[in-house]
């Protein structure tokens, strides 16, 4: 062999289009597919080829020339290079005359080419891809035949199977499908043959094992009956594929098509189902023609096999193979028991190679085998949900919302520009990322500079890929400078980075999942270096802008550099932790130093207060205590210990001092005892001598004459706090007991923001906690003391929220960023869809919502005002659209003006307005807007015209328990009005039958006592799966209600709403819990049909304490079927404290209950509480699904919830489902389960057993 084909560098895929001129001056277009350093491999067409065969059998072409032009298109290249080895339509040759400018440059275009795939099955040499494409020619022209027959057959029994369907519609399909086969047998074919020749290109996006966009119930048995189909191929075939896997081992080639034989039956089996994806047909016509490929085409591969492993043998793989010794390795297997040989693998991610793994085992069970690969599945499902795509998604939704609303966004670019390419684009930015080197660039927006950049060239324009990842990296790193970690330094830098970035991105979107970047790297350790409160010393702040300006005008495609500057910001990381580290064991060796001191105070007061309180003491005692006596005990506990002799010689002295007051005659050894005073005072004055005062009266008690009384003075007993002190610890013991217990539960490293200056907070971080938590110190980000609270202190400071805990500081600034770019787009979107594109007022649903939130509130009473324009379809019709749509944004200013800082103000459509104002407010504004719409003047086009209104009023009353009925009730005001005649106004009253049944109502549920004992009524809903792949199967929500004195039944609604107002509802939330507990125990409803019950707890049941450990008590119970109980948290905009509520969902969780976000999308906070509260899953607003399947507007809005809710890996429901409509539709929207008539209607709790 000649020993040039022996490639001793790896190859580098290009697909750079050159010229080959074989010396006649004539030059042929060709492709280098690769290259190495000691040549490359050209493809060229089939008339290409010709010529080179004619120049070549002249006899004379020893040496060829290969021209290409470089990246930036101005410069060409010359490669002269010898035939190594020449095939049909491609050759590998060798370079006779190395040329490393041309070398380097084709490394650049390599790198520049964001087309360049990766692949999934490597050569690692010429003579070995030859082998592989002889081998996929072999499997296209083994199959071709078997296909023929496959069609035919195929269109027989798709004939058959329809004469046999159920129904007309199944037998339509049917036949429809076998008529599509037999025309488009040539078409199909193309598709599985492509498929077939190309084994080295990567798996299409969609194919099995890849990411899934869309996951659904017909997908996951479409991908469960491939892989079950292959893998009985695979036990059948087993020992020739056996030794075609360790020949293709041998030969050295990377595999990773997912699959462990890249040649095996799954290659044929794919290439088929890809080919029938074309044809879109149904779920059992699939079935059919699955049925018959596996009988015509898959059971028939042993020759194939058979001839795949000959190529190889002719080729010199192996031929002496002794297959016995790998099947008897092996052999043991098939003894282990069937745990191991379901034991689920540990889940890696998708884009690393997996382990090879045995063979099938024949006795696998077929339930193994489909447990095994379900949990694939869900897998790849799981993974389908990216930071990248759901940006991308919701971006794309608030487009077309804005497109829908007429505020489409303006083209940046001229309408004939032609699209960049990907060399094209590459020049740019790397000219955009030069510029961007200098730290002093102005902060300009990085979407603004890259197209500002475009449009110098004038007639060039991104396409709308690149425009969608240049959207999503502007929104990035305006994220990322918006991070209240970064100091003004770090974003400067930061911004350096952004061009970087955009490129590393537009190559490859994954950059957002991929943990090990070293482009987040660097960006995650600037920020640790860059901190916001801390300081940068000026050397390594200048070491750190060399890195980042190393980054700047070094880089073009190969990551090398960032890889280096991790590892240089990692020492400088070190050093910074080093000095913190050394600060902080300072600041605790001094607070631990202060504790001592603290407790050595504590045991001598408590000491002497044993030994003294309440006695008469000599004089000369209490002057040995104040002279240093005290100070010395104290000093004594802390170095020698409470168990010491010391410590109790010192104590003793007392003893002696008192017994010598009460007894001159006590046995007294007065030399020692003076002795031991004089040293011990002596250990504690600088000049080692006790004071004169001190010994003075120690001599005159001492050396008295006996007739003569010492002198004595009461010694009180010492109160540990004063009387007025005592008092107010009790109370305040009693209201901060809950923050009290949130700050015994804060741990040391846990990071807090101090908001004391609310405008510049900053972050502190506990590193030192007092025995019995009595104190705690807190550092900023030098390690140096900034805070040191006593517990009660911190507690206050907590409650008023001035220090507050941020468990997500740690996070690394890329992960934060990615999810507050997250949040933020959905924030845009969530404002899009609940305000009028117009005026910038709610729209109706948002009003509705709010006006649900104040009946939910009970504080404040308001009036609901609605206001209707009177003239204004003259003006419209006569001065034209736009001037009707400038009236209405005046009309809606003037109503602003009027109306409260506050106040909810909306556009409910047309030409109607309605906000809330407080009531006793409601007529005299009502008048004021009347007024002043009367006095505005409108003049278009020269015409004035003068506009009235009118306005309904409607106070917030008992009855009005609903928004639809306090809407419905300002309407009949609004009617009234309108009868008035223009510019009056008119106020709702209730009628006496409505009256006397809302009071009714309201005695019933403010009356509640016990439910045990009143006509309490429990009805459930069900709720189902909508894909084969979520959590749970069919649930039940438990719906309650009761009966009125006079037997009516109360709505659900109506019910919930008077027991929130009346305060009820914690007593019927308390009492539902252990009802249905009971049930599930006593009952035990078959999990077939229940799989669990769903219950309903208000928020503000959730702020009542004692029913939060009523619930968690029961469901502790040994007992307690928690398994089949889930809660749904309602209203949660009225709980009061949301972490102690995650606290409590967090401890049930760990008994395995699962919890639900309910009425999401109702408000901007519902992604503020999804973040803030550990559910499960979301309910969708039934607001959202009334009107899905032909609002637009609202599949967008779901369609976003949808992606925000599984990025955060929470399942979502949609309740109020009213159409098979609708249903279908969430279904394509990506939606997990279900609720609503369609689905089925309410029924009796006792109907499920």
């Amino acid at each position: 062999m000649d020993p040039r084909e022996r490639r001793s560098s790896p190859r580098q895929p290009i697909k750079l289009a050159a010229q080959i001129d074989a010396g006649s001056g004539e030059a042929w277009p060709c492709q280098i597919a690769d290259f190495c350093a000691e040549g490359m491999f050209i493809r060229y067409s089939g008339e290409t080829s010709g010529k080179i065969e004619r120049a070549f059998a002249g006899g004379s072409v020893t040496e060829l020339v290969v021209r290409f032009r470089g990246l930036e298109g101005n410069r060409r290249y010359e490669l002269h290079v010898s035939p190594v080895r020449r095939i049909d339509g491609a050759m590998g040759v060798h370079f006779t005359r190395p040329d490393s400018d041309a070398f380097n440059a084709m490394l650049q275009l390599c790198g520049s080419s964001g087309d360049q795939s990766r692949s999934s099955l490597r050569a690692p040499s010429e003579r070995v891809q030859f082998v592989l494409h002889q081998c996929a020619k072999t499997v296209t022209r083994f199959i071709e035949p078997l296909m023929d027959a496959c069609f035919v057959q195929t269109v027989d029994a798709l004939r058959v199977t329809a004469q046999k369907a159920p129904n007309d519609q199944l037998a339509n399909e049917l036949m429809d499908a076998s008529g599509q086969i037999q025309g488009r047998q040539r078409v199909l074919w193309h598709y599985m043959s492509r498929s077939l020749e190309s084994p080295l290109k990567p798996e299409p996006k969609g194919a099995p094992g890849s990411v899934l966009s869309v996951v659904d119930k017909n997908e996951f048995e479409d991908w469960l009956a491939i892989r079950v189909m292959v893998t009985r191929a695979d036990t059948q075939y087993r020992g020739d594929l056996l030794q075609l896997k360790l020949r293709l081992d041998k030969l050295g080639i990377a595999n990773r098509t997912g699959h462990h034989n890249p040649l095996g039956p799954a290659l044929v089996c794919e290439a088929f189902h890809n080919a029938l994806a074309q044809l879109k047909v149904s779920r059992e016509v699939e079935k059919v023609c699955l049925k018959t490929f596996e009988q015509t085409v898959i059971k028939q591969l042993e020759p194939l096999y058979r001839e795949l492993n000959n190529i190889l043998i002719r080729h010199g793989v192996l031929p002496d193979l002794d297959l016995s010794r790998y099947l008897s390795e092996q052999a043991p297997a098939r003894k282990e028991p069937p745990t191991e040989v379901l034991k689920p693998e540990p889940e890696t991610p998708l884009e690393k190679p997996q382990p090879e793994a045995s063979e099938s085992k024949p006795g696998q069970t077929a339930r193994g085998l489909k447990n095994r690969v379900a949990g694939e599945f869900r897998g790849y499902a799981r993974a389908a949900q990216t930071a990248f795509a759901t940006v991308r998604n919701l971006l794309t939704t608030l487009q077309a919302s804005r497109v829908e609303n007429g505020e489409a966004t303006p083209e940046p670019f001229a309408a004939n520009a032609r699209p960049l390419s990907q060399g094209e684009l590459h020049r740019e930015l790397q000219e955009l990322q030069l510029r961007a080197a200098a730290p002093e660039e102005p902060a300009v927006p990085l979407r603004d500079r890259v197209v500002e950049k475009i449009r110098e060239t004038g007639d060039t324009r991104l396409n709308a890929e690149q425009q969608d990842t240049l959207d999503v990296v502007d929104r990035f790193f305006r994220s990322v400078v918006d991070s209240p970690k970064l100091s003004d330094y770090a974003q400067s830098r930061m911004r350096q980075l952004e061009v970087p970035v955009l490129k590393v991105v537009m190559r490859d979107p994954e950059f957002f999942e991929d943990q090990d970047s070293p482009v987040r790297g660097v960006m995650n350790r600037l920020a640790q270096l860059g901190v916001k409160g801390g300081r940068l010393n000026p050397v390594v702040q200048r070491r750190v802008d060399e890195l980042i300006h190393r980054i700047a005008t070094e880089f073009e495609q190969d990551t090398g550099v960032f890889e280096q500057t991790v590892g240089e910001l990692d020492t400088l990381i070190d050093r910074q932790n080093l000095v913190y580290r050394r600060n902080v064991e300072r600041v605790t060796a001094a607070a631990e130093g202060a504790q001592k001191v603290a407790e050595s105070k504590t045991a001598v007061a408590s000491a002497l207060e044993s030994k003294l309180a309440g006695r008469k003491v000599p004089r000369a005692l209490v002057s040995l205590l104040d002279g240093g006596w005290r100070d010395l005990l104290s000093l004594t506990w802390i170095r020698q210990g409470p168990d010491s002799q010391l410590w109790q010689d010192y104590l003793a002295v007392i003893d002696s001092l008192m017994a010598f007051a009460e007894d001159p005659d006590s046995s007294i050894n007065l030399p020692e005892l003076l002795r031991l005073i004089q040293d011990g005072l002596a250990s504690i004055s600088s000049n080692h001598m006790p004071s004169s005062q001190i010994r003075d009266e120690l001599k005159q008690f001492l050396v008295r004459r006996p007739d003569k009384a010492p002198e004595m003075v009461e010694m009180p007993a010492v109160s540990g706090v004063r009387p007025d002190k005592q008092v107010l610890s009790e109370r305040e013991q009693r209201s901060l007991q809950r923050w009290i217990n949130r700050a015994q539960q804060l741990r040391t490293g846990d990071w807090l923001r101090d908001q004391t200056k609310a405008e510049d907070p900053q972050y502190i971080r506990l590193v030192w906690i007092a025995r019995g938590f009595s104190r705690f110190v807190f550092v900023n980000h030098q390690g140096m003391r900034v805070v040191e609270l006593e517990l009660e202190a911190l507690a206050r400071q907590m409650r008023k929220g001035i220090i507050v805990p941020d468990n997500q500081y740690d996070r690394p600034l890329v992960d934060e960023s990615i999810d507050r770019m997250v949040r933020n787009v959905y924030d845009q979107l969530s404002w899009a869809s609940t305000h009028d594109e117009l005026t910038r007022l709610l729209n109706r649903r948002e009003f509705e919502r709010m006006l649900e939130q104040q009946l939910a509130r009970r504080e404040d009473s308001r009036t609901l005002l609605q206001l209707d324009l009177r003239g204004f379809r003259l003006l419209n019709d006569t001065a034209g659209y736009q001037a009707g749509d400038e009236t209405l944004k005046r009309v809606a200013e003037v109503i602003c003006r009027h109306v409260g800082d506050g106040m909810p103000v909306a556009r409910p459509g047309g030409n109607e307005f309605a906000m809330l104002v407080p009531e006793e407010q409601g007529p005299e504004i009502a008048k004021a807007l009347l007024e002043a719409i009367a006095d505005e003047p409108f003049e278009y086009g020269g015409r004035c015209y003068t506009l009235n209104a009118n306005v309904g009023l409607a106070p917030e009353l008992p009855a009005l328990i609903s928004a639809e009925k306090w809407l419905k009730a300002a309407e009949q005001a609004l009617n009234s009005a309108r009868d008035k005649g223009p510019g009056r106004f008119s106020i709702y009253t209730l009628d006496a039958d409505d009256q006397a049944r809302q009071e009714q109502i309201a005695a019933r549920v403010a009356g509640l006592s016990n439910p045990d004992e009143e006509r309490m009524l429990l009805r459930c809903q069900k709720i189902i799966p909508l894909h084969g792949s979520t959590r749970m199967g069919a649930q039940y929500e438990i719906l309650i209600s009761m009966y009125d004195d006079s037997g009516q039944l109360i709505t659900g609604q109506d019910f919930v709403r008077m027991a929130e107002r009346y305060d009820r509802m914690q007593a019927v939330d308390r009492w539902v819990v252990g009802h249905m507990l009971d049930w599930l125990r006593d009952q035990s409803p078959d999990p077939r049909h229940v799989g669990g019950v769903c219950i309903n707890l208000s928020g503000y049941s959730l702020n009542d304490q004692s029913l939060l450990e009523f619930i968690y008590e029961k469901l502790s119970e040994k007992d307690a079927p928690i398994e089949r109980l889930w809660f749904e948290l309602t209203e949660a905009s009225a709980i009061h404290d949301l972490q102690s509520v995650a606290d409590f969902m967090l401890e049930m969780k760990e008994l395995g209950c699962r919890f639900c976000l309910g009425n999401f999308g109702s408000g901007p906070s519902s992604f503020q509480f999804m973040r803030s509260l550990p559910v499960d899953l979301i309910k969708i607003d039934s607001a959202f699904t009334g009107q899905l399947a032909a609002n637009q507007t609202d599949q967008a809005m779901v369609r976003s919830m949808v992606d925000m809710a599984h990025y955060m890996e929470r399942e979502v429901i949609a309740s109020q489902v009213e159409s098979r409509e609708v249903l279908d539709m969430l279904r394509q929207l990506g939606v997990d389960y279900a609720q609503g008539f369609v689905v089925e209607k309410p029924r009796l709790l006792t109907s499920l057993v």
